[in-house]
């Protein structure tokens, strides 16, 4: 029987080596194999076992001498979910879903280091690389170079069809680069003759002013809805002057502004350098703007005065959204200009009293408001300058009277430091209150008022438990308020139930 097996064997083709394939071949093929070597007393060939194997794991083995392949040419892709478990069930469209949760890093690391049936995605899932403005490429504090922008910008399936970017810059960024980054998306969107991007973050301290003409130029914000300055810097190494109001009048649909206060203030005041440039946009129009965020609280030494802030309903009547990051008392000459007041009566007065004594243009469609400070964080050479009780409180009904419907509200007054040799001259002031009642003014807060946070304050214990309606409030935050927040907790718990109240003693 021996001899004619080898016979056998030897007549039908060469015999294979079944440990390097087995992992790859189905069991219900190997057993057929098996049962047919059998009942025919014939060796099982080569030929049979790659026959058996399935066709997307073919590559894996030599056909000359059906062994596993020393080295090969990797595979760039293959069947769509095979062999992955439980996403084999997911049809496509949930797995765009599912995909769709990941921010950009992790969307390309799925597709390009899963399996290489997932490769396939790039090709057939194009939607999953449309916005390129995330911050998910930072690593140890450091974002996507702007020449590594480029190489992702080559990989993307359709680059025609991005709808956002991110141009990120580091200390050894080559101003060029950016340029160039914005040439080979516009020349992509030209050639399709398809829609400019409606989200751009430039990020980094290398964001220089030549950049921004060549956005300008190129009418990369004639779609913009949302523009965000990251960590930007107007200097006199990166010129951003004039250049950032130029591209503002390219902006008609703009809707969203993130910008630090820093940069703000330096530009200058944000009604001739940000909202009238917008306005210009728009052929002296209100502008869209339904987020103005300059909450940035990096550089704390850039205020913004309640002059900029008693007219900003005229320019942006569509605010949802206003974060600042400090505010201070009014510029007299300031005051006067926007107030159209007289100068010398004014500069003879207190601008904040004249404005205070009028009512801030309403932004009636405000959601949510936030103040980073009202005072510096160093005081240089004297005790630090706090503000009174009284002055909060007018401070406070002057906002709220202008925000009807106001759901979230977080407003801090901030500490101020001395250096050590200053602390054995000077001694640090009290912490103003919230007074229901102060001054001859009642402190109305909005009924709509949903979510309420104060910081660096001296609360009284009847703060919110005297003559304090507030019938939509779900959450307070109170940071570093004093020694009766612990009353004022027990009080709320009895007048307002349902409102959770988070204490916090930490500065940081």
């Amino acid at each position: 029987t021996t001899k004619k097996r080898k016979a056998s064997s030897s007549s039908t083709g060469r015999t294979a080596d079944l440990s390097a394939v087995l992992p790859w071949i189905p069991r219900a093929q190997l057993e057929a194999l098996i049962s047919s070597s059998v009942n025919d007393h014939s060796a099982i060939t080569t030929e049979q076992v790659i026959n058996a194997m399935p066709d997307h794991e073919k590559w894996r083995i030599d056909p000359s001498d059906g062994k596993k392949k020393k080295s090969y040419t990797p595979v760039k892709s293959g069947p769509e979910r095979v062999n992955t478990g439980a996403f084999d069930a997911v049809d496509s469209t949930t797995m765009l879903n599912i995909l769709m949760f990941l921010n950009c890093k992790e969307k390309y690391t799925c597709v390009m280091s899963v399996c290489k049936g997932w490769r396939e995605f790039k090709a057939t899932m194009p939607s999953l690389f449309l916005d390129l403005s995330d911050n998910s490429w930072t690593a140890r504090g450091r974002s996507l170079k702007a020449d590594q922008l480029l190489v992702l910008m080559d990989w993307v399936p359709n680059l025609a069809q991005v709808t956002a970017l991110r141009i990120s810059t580091q200390d050894k960024c080559n101003p060029a680069t950016c340029k160039q980054i914005v040439k080979k998306l516009v020349a992509a969107k030209k050639k399709a003759k398809a829609p400019m991007i409606t989200k751009l973050v430039l990020h980094g301290p290398k964001i220089y002013g030549s950049l921004i003409p060549e956005l300008t130029k190129n009418e990369v914000g004639k779609n913009l809805t949302s523009l965000t300055f990251h960590d930007v810097k107007a200097t006199q190494q990166t010129k951003l002057g004039g250049a950032i109001g130029d591209f503002f009048k390219s902006l008609p649909l703009l809707e969203e502004l993130y910008m630090p206060q820093s940069l703000a203030s330096e530009l200058g005041n944000i009604h001739p350098k940000v909202l009238s440039p917008l306005k210009a946009a728009r052929a002296g129009a209100s502008t869209l703007l339904r987020v103005l965020d300059l909450g940035d609280r990096s550089s704390l030494f850039n205020k913004i005065g309640l002059e900029d802030l008693s007219t900003l309903g005229t320019s942006a009547p569509e605010l949802e959204v206003l974060r600042l990051g400090s505010v201070q008392r009014p510029n007299a000459r300031r005051a006067a200009s926007l107030l159209l007041g007289d100068l010398s009566d004014l500069l003879m007065g207190d601008p904040a009293e004249r404005i205070l004594s009028s009512p801030m243009k309403s932004l009636p469609r405000l959601k949510e408001f936030s103040v980073g400070r009202l005072v510096d964080s160093y005081a240089y050479g004297g005790a630090p300058r706090y503000a009174t009780t009284e002055d909060v409180n007018r401070l406070l009904n002057w906002f709220l009277a202008g925000m009807p419907a106001v759901e979230s509200f977080s407003f801090t007054h901030g500490e101020s430091f001395m250096s050590k040799k200053d602390e054995k001259k000077y001694s640090y002031p009290s912490l103003p209150g919230i007074a229901p009642y102060y001054g001859g003014e009642d402190l109305m807060w909005p009924h709509t008022l949903k979510h309420l946070s104060l910081e660096s304050f001296s609360l009284e214990a009847n703060t919110f438990t005297e003559n304090t309606e507030l019938p939509s409030l779900k959450t307070m935050t109170l940071k570093r308020c004093g020694g009766n927040v612990d009353t004022i907790i027990s009080g709320l718990r009895r007048t307002h139930p349902m409102v959770e109240v988070t204490k916090i003693e930490s500065r940081w």
